[in-house]
């Protein structure tokens, strides 16, 4: 679990999240990760990526945005340890985006769905 002052950074970066303020997210996201060690701070180096690469794919920057999407996605699958957060679902998410970005011709993904749950 996290630690009580990096705690308040993921909840309010996870509400950001939530409600598509991908870059706020981020900015939250980057406060915790600054105190954090060891597999904490890798599933929030994961969630900072996701956000950013969320953040450029609604500024129509659907390189940036696969190559942030991919690189987050993967720490979150490196990051073994318990957590509050349904990495899980988000994976699951960013796997079904990273699939419509890389068809020739996919119109913009819709980001309303892409949601991070708490346990």
């Amino acid at each position: 679990m996290l630690t009580a002052p990096p705690t308040d950074a993921i909840e309010r970066g996870r509400a950001a999240f939530n409600r598509g303020e991908f870059f706020d997210a981020h900015e939250h996201w980057e406060e915790a990760w600054r105190v954090l060690e060891g597999g904490e701070r890798v599933l929030v180096q994961g969630l900072i990526q996701i956000a950013a690469g969320l953040y450029h794919l609604q500024n129509h920057r659907s390189r940036p945005a696969a190559r942030l999407l991919a690189s987050g996605a993967e720490k979150l699958s490196a990051a073994r340890h318990p957590s509050d957060l349904r990495v899980d679902l988000l994976a699951g998410d960013v796997a079904r985006l990273l699939a419509v970005l890389a068809t020739p011709g996919a119109r913009a993904p819709d980001l309303d769905g892409v949601k991070l749950d708490a346990r």
